[in-house]
């Protein structure tokens, strides 16, 4: 039973920062109509100029907030000089141009930091919190706890508040939020600074579990499941499958994978079925648009023809 609630909590904490990440993909697709290839670079880049700060010597606390604020530009650079002169180009146009923008990114950041892997600063305390028999490392603790309160935080934000509610008018119908004087393509930017800035905190977060590499960018192709599962307009949705798709992976490798391995040497002459926690998301993306290709949350569309 230790175990199982040992996997429940990293699975959590994982599934946090997925769930943050894919926030993020599912604000831009609802201003724009385009899914962001780009936020597995926009994941790595936040964690880097975490770590770049901190080189130079600023603590974590000005650090971390200094690189969400350059994400949040960088984000909106993006999208005033790259995307928006393709504004009238077909959907999958500006969808390659997000993935060459990942790849630019990663490029950039392999000519600055190298290919190998550097050691994160220390962010949080070391040590382990024991609650029932299970020990959770304060990484891993603080990681869920800060992603779970940031989702939070901006779904109540984007509910709530005056810009919120501009920015789900500009989403929900671009020439009635015109009409009655919102700026959409300024809300358009702004969705782009929080997405940025909400995958920022996301690479910050991996890096302070996983280390900090290249590799980071692949996170976002994690996230793209992610936000199917939960529907690709449903913000609230991308929070609650982030948290399953963790649970999800984190059972795989601690219970399916050895018990999978453990019958493969008994009758063959296997003895590893590799990484299959990174199979099961795209196993579930499958699923998903099959049985319900809206996702969890999402609602069928119709259009008048």
């Amino acid at each position: 039973m230790t175990y199982i609630l040992q996997l429940i909590t990293a699975g959590l904490a994982v599934g946090s920062v997925y769930a943050l990440i894919a926030i993020g993909i599912v604000l831009i697709y609802k201003c724009s109509g385009v899914v962001n290839f780009a936020q597995g670079a926009f994941v790595m880049m936040g964690a880097y100029l975490t770590f770049a700060g901190s080189r130079l010597g600023l603590p974590p606390a000005l650090a971390v907030p200094l690189a969400l604020v350059l994400m949040a530009g960088i984000g909106v650079l993006a999208e005033r000089v790259v995307l928006r002169p393709m504004l009238k180009a077909p959907v999958v146009a500006v969808m390659m141009v997000t993935l060459g923008m990942l790849i630019m990114i990663r490029a950039s950041c392999l000519a600055v930091w190298g290919p190998d892997p550097l050691a994160f600063p220390r962010i949080f305390p070391d040590g382990a919190l024991e609650v029932f028999g299970v020990f959770i490392t304060y990484n891993y603790l603080t990681a869920g706890v800060l992603s779970i309160l940031l989702s939070l935080g901006f779904l109540g934000f984007y509910r709530f508040t005056p810009v919120g509610l501009m920015q789900r008018c500009a989403a929900d119908n671009p020439r009635a939020a015109l009409a009655i004087g919102i700026h959409t393509s300024n809300q358009v930017s702004l969705a782009w600074a929080l997405s940025a800035g909400l995958a920022g905190g996301g690479g910050t977060l991996l890096a302070t579990l996983n280390g900090l590499s290249l590799g980071l960018a692949d996170i976002g192709l994690i996230a793209f499941p992610v936000i199917v599962l939960g529907g690709l307009t449903s913000l609230g949705g991308a929070l609650v499958a982030g948290l399953l798709l963790g649970l999800l992976q984190s059972f795989t490798d601690g219970l399916l994978s050895p018990m999978i391995e453990d019958l493969l040497r008994a009758h063959t002459t296997i003895y590893s079925v590799g990484a299959l926690q990174q199979v099961v998301p795209y196993t579930l993306l499958v699923a998903v648009l099959l049985l319900r290709p809206q996702g969890i949350f999402g609602r069928k569309g119709s259009e008048r023809l």
